[in-house]
């Protein structure tokens, strides 16, 4: 008679470990599609900010060239109280 039970319980604790391991494989699943498309919706965003990267740069383009086109007029020169500040080096 124990050995009956004894089979019992090692096939429920059998099936419990088989559903077990289904659940997190498919749990492993689903958090692979979504990182999959976690990371083309980022790639995305990069994609489409890109052009940001240049604004600083455009900035300090015309700030040259406006200083230049001032000196060349003959006008006083303009103190540029900003570009000390690391946000505007190049």
């Amino acid at each position: 008679m124990w050995w009956t039970v004894g089979w019992v319980v090692g096939v429920v604790v059998v099936l419990l470990v088989a559903v077990l391991l289904l659940m997190i494989t498919a749990l492993a699943r689903r958090i692979d599609r979504e990182a999959l498309q976690i990371v083309t919706d980022l790639d995305s965003i990069a994609t489409k900010t890109r052009p940001l990267h240049d604004v600083g740069r455009t900035a300090n383009a015309v700030r040259t060239i406006t200083r230049c086109l001032r000196q060349a007029r003959g006008s006083e020169a303009v103190v540029d109280r900003y570009s000390t500040s690391p946000g505007w080096r190049e």
